[in-house]
């Protein structure tokens, strides 16, 4: 996994800056008391989960033995929730991203989230909404790649890779993309007046 900004392994945050040639990579960036503030008031602004504060505990150089009080002590003032993270990337990212459950999983489980708190985070994911969400998602779609593709089967093919990479399930996509495609689909005032 590549963690952005990380100048041990090559890879430069802002690569048209000059790298400074007197940074001390033996030492960590900031101590552990001046981490925990930090992470306390980022926390504070946004949900993140414990993967989240160990990129960053990683990036600042600290050292391996320091990660564990500080964790610690950001779960025991409920600064990080893991299940309070999960709920909350499970809204963010089907309401704001249009995601499909299948993507919200796996990027659940990239984060390190445990499969129970996954499963429990996904349960408020209502079918009858998502379902709305595919057809409203897929109509947009059609309409913009209605006039790129060469014939139907192009067209059905672009539409139902487009859905699966959003993580929709297979047999969904099929029975929407049936829907729409229909010559006597009509999608109402709601698809179209954006």
């Amino acid at each position: 996994m590549v963690y952005y900004g990380d100048e041990e392994f090559g890879y430069d945050r802002h690569p048209r800056r000059r790298r400074l040639e007197n940074i001390d990579f033996s030492k960590p960036a900031k101590t552990p008391e001046r981490a925990l503030e930090s992470l306390m008031l980022s926390c504070a602004k946004s949900e993140r989960c414990i993967s989240d504060i160990r990129r960053s505990l990683f990036r600042w150089r600290m050292n391996k033995e320091d990660y564990d009080p500080i964790i610690e002590r950001l779960v025991r003032e409920k600064f990080v929730d893991e299940e309070r993270y999960a709920r909350a990337y499970v809204r963010d990212k089907m309401s704001c991203a249009n995601w499909g459950r299948r993507r919200i999983e796996l990027g659940l489980k990239a984060k390190g989230i445990p499969k129970e708190i996954i499963a429990e985070a996904l349960q408020q994911i209502e079918p009858e909404r998502q379902t709305e969400k595919l057809e409203l998602i897929l109509y947009r779609r059609l309409l913009r790649e209605r006039d790129r593709a060469k014939s139907a089967y192009a067209l059905r093919t672009r539409l139902f890779r487009w859905a699966m990479g959003r993580g929709y399930d297979y047999a969904e996509i099929q029975r929407m993309l049936e829907r729409i495609l229909a010559p006597d689909y009509d999608p109402g005032e709601d698809f179209t007046r954006w």
